[in-house]
């Protein structure tokens, strides 16, 4: 997709420089200023009048200008494009999401019909906190970031891992691009996944939490496993550095890191016993 969009770009810019080298061109032959400088007669060379000169000067810049809006309504059309494809991801999310409540009620009224209301209370509040979840993620107005975690969340909990989500922040005054702003939770996210597949404990819990203070936005990304050593906060972020096998690893961290400062943002690691690590970015808002 990134590549595809720089290609895009590269085509587009080809298209305007070439259309200035037009326009360049015309102005140089029915310039009238031009051609005294060089001290020629442009009606006895060209023979245009000035008025076809003044028209072909304003056509090019009009088509100059028609290109740089018609780029424009191109990229639109791509971004409209990108959110669409993310808004089918929630709405197919959240149908999946219909089936298994219908389900749950199944289970809810069987449990009661079989005198065990001690179980169906618990059945429900099991089911009332991942309802929570859901329509924590709805409350965020970026349709990208809605898009990522459900689809994270849903892997994580197949998985076999806790998922512990809190959303406190719709993200629509964030300055960052949603393209940065996934690249982010997906790295920081897929790798907090990674590490807990690893882990054999049996609670495995993946935090995430995402708030504002001040006129920070704020994304904590926590595995409970594995807990890092001081020495390791800075080399996490190192090109090439990676827990994972092969030689293709080891540049989320550092792309993360890179896409943060690059918005004019913070990324900061901690580790505690007990605890796991913690992935706390902060980017400005508008």
């Amino acid at each position: 997709m990134m590549k595809k969009m720089m290609i895009n770009r590269k085509t587009y810019i080809l298209i305007i420089i070439l259309i200035l080298l037009q326009s360049l061109s015309i102005a140089l032959i029915t310039n009238q200023s031009i051609l005294s400088v060089m001290n020629y007669d442009r009606k006895i060379l060209y023979g245009y009048p000035n008025t076809l000169g003044l028209f072909i000067n304003i056509l090019g810049i009009s088509v100059v200008i028609w290109v740089f809006y018609i780029v424009k309504l191109v990229e639109k059309e791509q971004d409209a494009n990108r959110k669409l494809n993310h808004s089918t991801e929630v709405i197919e999310a959240l149908r999946g999401q219909k089936h298994d409540f219908h389900n749950h009620l199944n289970v809810i009224t069987g449990l009661i019909q079989l005198g065990k209301p001690s179980k169906a209370v618990n059945y429900i509040q099991k089911v009332s906190g991942e309802t929570t979840k859901m329509f924590s993620i709805s409350n965020i107005g970026n349709t990208e970031v809605a898009a990522i975690l459900y689809r994270k969340c849903a892997i994580a909990e197949s998985k076999g891992i806790v998922v512990d989500l809190d959303v406190g922040c719709s993200l629509d005054n964030i300055v960052i691009s949603s393209v940065d702003m996934c690249t982010i939770l997906f790295n920081l996210i897929d790798n907090a996944i990674y590490e807990l597949e690893q882990c054999r404990e049996d609670d495995k819990i993946l935090t995430i939490d995402i708030t504002q203070q001040g006129n920070e936005c704020i994304f904590v990304i926590g595995n409970s496993y594995p807990v890092l050593s001081p020495e390791l906060y800075d080399k996490v972020f190192s090109k090439g550095f990676s827990t994972k096998e092969g030689e293709s690893h080891g540049y989320g961290l550092n792309n993360v890191r890179n896409i943060v400062k690059r918005n004019k943002g913070e990324i900061t690691v901690e580790s505690y016993e007990g605890v796991g690590t913690i992935f706390t970015v902060f980017l400005p808002k508008r």
